[in-house]
């Protein structure tokens, strides 16, 4: 967007979350699959501040590391509050960043908001530059407002105070307009008001809140932009918050893809990120999560308790029950599971069949290839319209490095089957059944590691009676004579 002046943000992120119970900071606790305060940067990114300044406190190298983690870390700037006093002091630690030649405006936040959006704070920005007030918040309106401080105007309409819910009177209490804890403030008008601020409360703290009341003391106008969704500005501060903003998340994403023509067997169990992509006409069991930015075809199938993760899957393809995919590609028309693992870097071209309890690795496979069962593939590239028969293990770790296994097109591998990598078995080549393949094996051929068969007539009864002598039972290999 344009701006007629410079902006920056402060987001206060220096809380302990004592509500939390928790070793971490409150504001990397994750939220629809990302740190709460990753999302609320994610939407200040969309107002383009320079800088963009965290107030750290308790925690701060694992603020900073989730941080890093999940966004361009160059574009952050880092305050410290070395001691809890209170929000308006996390203010003023934020403030030291800026140079003090900064002429422009100053955004101000909470850390623990995830839910707000970019198209808010940018509409609220514009109302705050229009108006030209040296001092704009963001109120809502809640039919309870319960415990939030409530916004107070004067006859003019401009805001003339906050009080907090402990301190107002009956008709205070009636205010159903309430302070979300956004400000935009000019940056000198800004700096006044904090060095104003006196820890004359209860708890010995400098209280954003009384920001409002210094630059009225000024004669100043302070504005209130109206936000029309109060969800936007919940806050998150126990474990029960966070499931339930969870659950809204969850719902209203939910919802979206069912209008898109999704169906959802039992909406109340599928966990879909908000990130994902879902094509129409795809059906969904229960029990399934996927997170990420995951690509799903049209007419997909997911029949039910899977996870799937940072995965791109193909138009019609059908992923049985029990299937787990993270950080790959399935083609169309492929058939997955039950109870297969297709690990990070698995390519699927398309066609394919992944049977139950197979894991793939690294693992490139060619369009038309299957393994029906039994089965590891890991750091292998694998032609078209190849069979891998039950059991058929790539071997691919010497103890020390990951070595490649490669097989042509067309090729059938027997059951019990391994390949010692590095290893190249070429096109159009058939592999016995228990056969181990330690060198390569060229278009064509036969390839097969047999022993002699052995068979020794009438082994078993002795096997037997030696076994009866030894424990005293008279019992035989069936369990006769025992309970």
């Amino acid at each position: 967007m344009t701006r007629e002046r410079p902006l920056a943000a402060i987001v206060m992120a220096a809380g302990f979350g004592t509500r939390m119970r928790s070793a971490s900071p409150k504001v990397i606790h994750p939220v629809g699959g990302r740190p709460m305060i990753v999302r609320l940067l994610t939407a200040i990114s969309g107002l383009a501040p320079d800088p963009a300044i965290v107030v750290l406190g308790h925690g701060a190298a694992e603020v900073e590391a989730a941080l890093a983690g999940h966004l361009d870390g160059g574009a952050i700037r880092f305050a410290i509050q070395d001691q809890p006093r209170g929000t308006g002091d996390a203010a003023r630690c934020g403030m030291r960043m800026l140079p003090a030649e900064f002429a422009g405006d100053v955004l101000l936040v909470y850390g623990d908001m995830p839910r707000l959006s970019s198209d808010t704070l940018s509409r609220c920005l514009a109302s705050h530059r229009h108006r030209g007030a040296p001092l704009s918040l963001i109120s809502t309106r809640l039919e309870s407002p319960a415990r939030y401080g409530r916004i107070v105007r004067d006859t003019a309409g401009a805001v003339s105070a906050i009080v907090e819910a402990a301190d107002a009177t009956p008709a205070e209490l009636a205010i159903d307009e309430i302070n979300t804890g956004v400000y935009l403030a000019d940056a000198a008008v800004l700096r006044q008001a904090l060095d104003e601020l006196r820890p004359v409360n209860a708890q010995g703290e400098y209280y954003l809140t009384d920001i409002v009341a210094a630059v009225r003391r000024r004669g100043l106008e302070v504005r209130a932009w109206v936000a029309e969704h109060p969800a936007e500005f919940a806050g998150v501060n126990s474990r029960e918050e966070l499931a339930e903003m969870e659950a809204d998340i969850r719902r209203e994403t939910n919802r979206r893809l069912m209008a898109a023509g999704v169906t959802m067997v039992d909406p109340a169990t599928v966990y879909i990120s908000e990130e994902a992509e879902v094509g129409r006409d795809c059906v969904i069991g229960p029990n399934v999560q996927i997170v990420g930015h995951c690509r799903i075809g049209d007419g997909v199938r997911i029949e039910g308790t899977a996870f799937l993760s940072e995965v791109s899957i193909g138009a019609r393809s059908y992923l049985k029950l029990g299937v787990r995919a993270e950080q790959c590609r399935i083609g169309e028309d492929c058939e997955i599971g039950p109870f297969a693992n297709l690990r990070a870097g698995t390519e699927l071209e398309g066609h394919n069949r992944i049977g139950n309890f197979v894991e793939t690795k690294q693992a490139r496979i060619g369009r038309g290839s299957k393994a029906s069962h039994l089965s590891y593939l890991g750091d292998a590239v694998i032609g078209r319209d190849t069979n891998l028969g039950c059991g058929v293990i790539t071997v691919n770790y010497d103890g020390y490095d990951k070595h490649r296994t490669e097989i042509g097109d067309r090729c059938m591998v027997g059951c019990d089957t391994q390949l010692v990598a590095p290893v190249k078995v070429g096109s159009d080549v058939y592999v016995a059944s228990g056969t181990t393949v330690l060198r390569d094996v060229p278009d064509g051929a036969l390839c097969v590691s047999r022993h002699p068969q052995a068979v020794k007539p009438g082994w078993t009864e002795g096997w037997r009676k030696r076994h009866r002598k030894a424990d005293g039972t008279g019992a035989g290999h069936s369990g006769e004579g025992r309970e």
